[in-house]
């Protein structure tokens, strides 16, 4: 049996050495492509070679980029080549952004930078090479767009035009505009801001420096003496247009955004079960804010996006009443009163605000009637404040010298009883009164080395059962840069105790 296995697998064997042996001799017959290269004239390698060199450095420089930008094409860019998408647009920005953050330090290059690479250049010169290249592709690219730019401005000029229209139609169509132009200005700050959403509103306390120790230096985020700060008084409704007319029944939101943490600082804010009706005598909305300071060392956007309420339970027949933004940069001159307009096809809005150089800002943390004495508010009453003091000197007809307060455009309304129902003053518990605003921005102003003048002045009025004022009294306070501090105020044989947190300004978020 043995044997028998042994004969089979040495015949076997013949035969695949016999077919590995033919294989090879097949594949030794195959001719070599040798013979063909050499085939060649040297005429025509010269004119190869000729033609290769006249290829210009900007060719190469072109067949190279898009070579390189071709492998960084993704699979889904390969989808469509003849468009371009906006994850491509969106990628390219913050390539460009994140540039440009580099761009802005204020770095002196460091001896590393200085020293030479390996063929010879310095890094920095490096750099400034790759700018240039970017800087010429930059330019190539904006003129490939600019055909597609222009065409955009002719669509845009004929989606922009009324004629043939009604009043109706017309309003509608602007309306819609101020919508889509107001989200582009939100998708960009957004955007601009990643660790923020539009809508999230400043977390940045009032009193972030109140528990600084008097006397000693404030950290190297706070801005006093340096510091400018905007002070809010009001926002009205001045003029409307088209159909409205008045009362009108109005919410939605009125914020500052600045660069202290480029999130929304609340001055009114009204959801729609509680919509505030404004008429031609009263046409102010009830501010609420800021909740801290503004800082306006650096531009300030100003946002309205208000509603009218309809007539019925239901949000359908709700309008737009204005949705825009304004960018406020500087005040022509210090300490001055100054307005900005927002206007629209429907109306227009005043916001008064001024600069105040060098200020700090005062958190009212309580006002309230102390007991023992009559209760001064008892048909309402009224609490507001300005800095600095606007105290006119003059002279009457015996040569008396009187100051005369000429601060009624400049007060910051605290609380007024006249904004709540039944004209009642809203109070708690031991007296507290609940204060509808009660952040404010105060100047600093140097009396001597160690003191500053008293540049904070606070007003209270008793209102009588026909409206008019039984009694009014005021207090000027000396800011602090730091702590708290309590002062008193006899209003109509009552005492008044007031309570202030005092807080430089904070520069930037650290959060």
């Amino acid at each position: 049996m043995q044997g028998t296995l042994s004969t089979h697998v040495d015949e076997e064997k013949e035969v695949l050495t016999h077919e590995a042996s033919e294989v090879s001799d097949e594949e030794t017959e195959v001719p070599t492509p040798t013979h063909e290269v050499s085939e060649v004239s040297d005429e025509e390698k010269q004119v190869l070679t000729h033609e290769v060199s006249e290829v210009s450095d900007e060719e190469k420089e072109v067949l190279t980029h898009e070579d390189d930008e071709v492998s960084e094409v993704s699979d889904e860019e390969k989808e469509d080549k003849t468009m371009i998408s906006k994850r491509q647009i969106r990628k390219l920005c913050e390539e460009l952004q994140g540039t440009l953050d580099y761009l802005r330090l204020d770095i002196e290059p460091a001896a590393p930078l200085r020293e030479p690479t390996q063929d010879g250049e310095g890094i920095i010169h490096t750099i400034l090479e790759q700018f240039k290249d970017l800087r010429r592709r930059t330019n190539r690219l904006s003129w490939k767009l600019l055909p597609f730019y222009e065409r955009y401005e002719e669509e845009q000029a004929k989606r922009d035009s009324y004629e043939g229209l009604d009043e109706e139609e017309t309003a509608r169509k602007k309306m819609d505009k101020e919508e889509k132009l107001f989200d582009s200005y939100r998708q960009g700050t957004e955007f601009s801001s990643r660790r923020v959403t539009f809508t999230r509103e400043t977390t940045l306390s009032p009193m972030y420096f109140t528990h600084c120790t008097p006397g000693l230096p404030l950290p190297c985020n706070a801005e006093t003496e340096e510091g400018i700060s905007l002070q809010v008084y009001s926002f009205k409704i001045s003029e409307i247009r088209h159909d409205l007319r008045w009362p009108l029944q109005v919410y939605g939101v009125v914020a500052a955004r600045d660069n202290s943490d480029r999130k929304r600082n609340i001055i009114f804010d009204r959801p729609r079960h509680e919509c505030q009706e404004l008429t031609a005598d009263d046409p102010f909305l009830r501010l609420t804010g800021p909740s801290r300071a503004i800082m306006a060392l650096s531009p300030v956007d100003f946002e309205v996006q208000l509603k009218l309420k309809g007539a019925t339970e239901s949000e359908c027949e709700d309008r737009s009443l204005m949705n825009r933004r304004e960018h406020y940069t500087d005040c022509p001159s210090a300490d001055c009163l100054e307005t900005l307009t927002f206007e629209n096809c429907l109306c227009t809005a005043e916001l008064r605000v001024e600069e105040l150089y060098g200020s700090v800002q005062a958190t009212f943390v309580s006002v309230r009637v102390v007991r023992g004495g009559p209760w001064p508010f008892e048909y309402g009453g009224r609490i507001a404040c300005s800095s600095p003091p606007h105290e006119v000197v003059c002279v009457d007809p015996q040569g008396i010298a009187q100051v005369v307060d000429d601060s009624s455009c400049f007060q910051v309304v605290l609380l007024d009883s006249r904004d709540f129902v039944c004209g009642k003053m809203p109070v708690g518990k031991y007296g507290y009164l609940d204060l509808s605003r009660r952040l404010v921005s105060v100047q600093l102003r140097k009396e001597n080395s160690r003191q500053y003048q008293d540049s904070l002045k606070v007003f209270f009025q008793a209102y009588s059962k026909s409206g008019g004022i039984t009694a009014q009294a005021h207090v000027k306070i000396r800011p602090k840069a730091c702590n708290i501090s309590q002062h008193t105020c006899d209003l109509g044989g009552s005492k008044l105790e007031i309570t202030i947190a005092w807080s430089a300004i904070v520069r930037t978020d650290l959060c």
